[in-house]
C-alpha cells in the first residue's frame, strides 16, 4: 500500500493536477438543471457555446440533425479524455485504455441493433462512439455479416459467444433487441471490472471496484428484468458470472421472483442496493420502462466518485471519478437536447438527468 501510494505521488502529480483543473470546468447540478428551462435547441447550444463543448458545438448549423448534435457532444467528451490520456504514462495510460475499451461494446451493441433493423451502414456509422477502438473498416466488415454468431465470433471471446448464442438477427426487435444490447454492454463492463479486480491493488482497486462493480451488477439486473418481461427461460445463459454485491444467492432470488415488480422489491430490500433502488417498483409501474436503471446507476456512481474527490487524491480512482463525472455530464446534455427534440414536458425531461447530490 505504501509503495503504491509513493509511486502515485511521484508519477501522477501532473495528471492529477490536470484532472482537478478539468473538473473545475464541469457543469454543476444547477447549470444542468437550468438547461431544461430553455425551450429551443439554439438556446441550449448558445448556453453551452462558451464551455468545454463549444469547439464541437460551434460547427453545428440550423440544419444539423439530432444525431449530429449528439455526436458533437460525444466528440467534446472524447477530446477531453484523449487530452488527459496523452498526458499520462505507465499504469495511468493503461487505465485510460481499459476505460476506453468499454466503448467498443457500445459500438458493437449499436451495430447489432442497426443491422437487425435493416438500416443502411451510413445510418449506423453516423452514431459510432468517438472513443470506440474499432477502426471504421473493422466496423464495416462486421456490418457486412448477416448473422449474429459470425459477428460475435470475430472477437474470439467465448463468453460473449455463449451469452448471445440463443439469438439471431432476424428476430431482434423490441424487448429482445434491448436484451441483446444489455448483454453486449454488460460484457464490456465486465472486462473493465475484471481488469480492476485482477490487475489493480491497494487504493487503486478499493476506489475503482465499487464503481465498475455496480455497472456489472446493474447489467445483470437489467438482463434478469428484461428476460422476465420477455418470458425467456434461458436467463442464466446470458448473465455475467462476475459480481460486486449481487452475489449468487441474490441472483437466485431474483431469478425465482414471479415478475419484474417482485424482483425490484427484492433489490429494494438488498443490504447494499436497497437505498439506491428505493421506489424502483413504483418507477417501473408508472413508466412501464426499465430506462430508470441507467439513471439510477449513474447517480450511484456519481456519489461514489464524489467521495473519491473528497478523500485521498493519489490513486487511479481520481481518474475514474473524473471520467464518471465527465461522461455523465455529456449524457445529461444529450438527454436535455434529445428530450427537447422529442417534445417532452419539462418534468419528464428532468427525470432523464442524473445529477450529483
Amino acid at each position: 500500500m505504501l509503495g503504491s501510494t509513493l509511486q502515485h505521488i511521484f508519477q501522477e502529480n501532473y495528471i492529477i493536477a490536470k484532472i482537478r483543473g478539468e473538473k473545475s470546468y464541469l457543469l454543476g447540478a444547477r447549470q444542468l438543471f437550468a438547461l431544461t428551462d430553455l425551450r429551443t435547441r439554439s438556446e441550449i447550444l448558445g448556453a453551452l457555446s462558451e464551455g468545454p463543448y463549444g469547439k464541437e458545438l460551434s460547427k453545428l448549423t440550423e440544419e444539423s440533425s439530432p444525431i449530429d448534435t449528439e455526436r458533437a457532444i460525444r466528440l467534446g467528451f472524447a477530446r477531453t479524455v484523449r487530452t488527459l490520456m496523452s498526458s499520462s504514462q505507465g499504469s495511468e495510460r493503461a487505465f485510460f485504455r481499459q476505460f476506453i475499451r468499454r466503448f467498443g461494446a457500445y459500438d458493437l451493441a449499436a451495430l447489432v441493433l442497426f443491422k437487425a433493423q435493416g438500416k443502411p451502414w451510413e445510418e449506423f456509422v453516423a452514431t459510432r462512439q468517438p472513443l470506440g477502438l474499432f477502426r471504421e473498416s473493422e466496423l464495416h466488415r462486421l456490418y457486412s455479416l448477416d448473422d449474429l454468431y459470425s459477428m460475435m465470433t470475430t472477437f474470439g471471446d467465448r463468453n460473449l459467444e455463449a451469452r448471445t448464442q440463443n439469438f439471431s438477427l432476424t428476430d431482434l426487435e423490441g424487448l429482445k433487441a434491448s436484451l441483446v444490447r444489455d448483454i453486449i454492454i454488460g460484457w464490456g463492463e465486465e472486462r473493465f471490472f475484471r481488469y480492476i479486480e485482477d490487475k489493480l491493488s491497494g487504493a487503486d482497486r478499493s476506489q475503482c471496484a465499487p464503481i465498475a462493480g455496480a455497472a456489472v451488477d446493474v447489467s445483470n439486473l437489467a438482463i434478469i428484468l428484461r428476460s422476465k418481461l420477455i418470458g425467456t427461460t434461458t436467463v442464466r445463459d446470458h448473465l455475467i458470472p462476475s459480481f460486486w454485491k449481487l452475489d449468487h444467492t441474490t441472483i437466485d432470488q431474483l431469478l425465482a421472483s414471479q415478475d419484474v415488480g417482485q424482483a425490484l422489491d427484492y433489490v429494494a430490500a438488498h443490504h447494499y442496493y436497497g437505498r439506491i433502488f428505493s421506489g424502483a417498483r413504483q418507477r417501473f409501474e408508472e413508466s412501464k420502462s426499465l430506462s430508470f436503471l441507467e439513471v439510477t446507476l449513474r447517480k450511484h456512481q456519481l456519489r461514489l466518485s464524489k467521495r473519491i474527490f473528497l478523500g485521498f487524491p493519489y490513486s487511479l480512482g481520481t481518474i475514474l471519478a473524473f471520467l464518471i463525472f465527465k461522461d455523465n455530464e455529456a449524457k445529461n446534455i444529450s438527454a436535455a437536447l434529445t428530450g427537447l427534440d422529442a417534445g417532452l414536458e419539462q418534468s419528464d425531461l428532468r427525470s432523464l438527468l442524473a445529477l450529483p447530490d
